[in-house]
């Protein structure tokens, strides 16, 4: 594995860690380093916050228990991200920094002092407002330090051979334009509807963004035929949910 043996025994030297795991594809490759190159001197800590899926707290189990790795999940509600449901411009950054404090406490409980998360080298060209609160928390970042970019990352996890559908997710949040508020009964209406859309088109990776009642059908390029093919269906079932109507995104998105 390229870059693989680096990132282990990079790990290896920091001789202690706890990983803020999420079960996305970065910081899954970076909980299997850690379970390699420290086996009884690494901890995985996934942070159940209210944004999330039941599918991606799934994911994160499934892939947690086949990699062998020691995990604790901390559930977080809605009184633990203050103000989030606001959906303003620090989003990002108030959700990590609860993670990350959450991180930090469990990391402590344990006697771990050293905290790692998945953000690559490539992430450093993108806006993320989360790594502000990792550099308030002290959060390291291996992949990125070693210049391990998107691609190289996901080569590695790609090797890993997991027997889980692992897929690029995003918060349930970013189905809200920034600065539309939203409830909980708002995230799981859309949880479900994307659940339908994969039960119908057998597509797997799928974002319904919501903008005005209308819902905004987001997948990636190779699998646009699979939403267009179901399109009449799609949106006969949408609409019964109370949604206005339905576009499908005929570009797709990388990811």
């Amino acid at each position: 594995m390229n870059g693989w043996n680096g990132l282990c025994n990079h790990i290896s030297s920091l001789e202690r860690v706890a990983v803020s795991f999420s079960g996305g594809f970065d910081s899954t490759v970076l909980l299997a380093a850690a379970v390699k190159a420290l086996p009884d001197d690494h901890i995985a800590v996934f942070a159940d916050v209210p944004m999330l899926s039941e599918r991606q707290r799934r994911i994160a189990a499934d892939v947690a228990n086949e990699i062998g790795a020691n995990i604790v999940t901390v559930r977080l509600g809605w009184d633990d991200v203050p103000d989030i449901r606001e959906n303003t411009a620090e989003r990002c950054y108030l959700c990590k920094k609860a993670i990350y404090s959450h991180v930090r406490g469990i990391a402590s409980e344990n006697g771990y002092s050293v905290c790692l998360d998945g953000e690559n080298a490539s992430d450093v060209s993108d806006e993320r407002p989360g790594r502000r609160a990792a550099s308030e928390f002290n959060i390291l970042s291996p992949l990125k330090d070693l210049g391990i970019g998107r691609e190289a990352s996901r080569a590695m996890f790609n090797d890993l051979d997991l027997n889980v559908n692992v897929q690029k997710e995003t918060c349930m949040a970013t189905r809200f334009p920034s600065g539309t508020s939203f409830t909980d009964a708002d995230l799981r209406m859309i949880e479900e509807c994307e659940d339908v859309i994969r039960n119908i088109s057998g597509v797997q990776q799928i974002r319904m963004r919501m903008s005005n009642g209308i819902a905004n059908l987001f997948t990636s390029p190779d699998t646009i035929d699979l939403l267009t093919d179901n399109e009449d269906e799609l949106r006969s079932i949408l609409l019964k949910n109370g949604i206005c109507d339905m576009n499908i995104d005929r570009k797709g998105y990388e990811g």
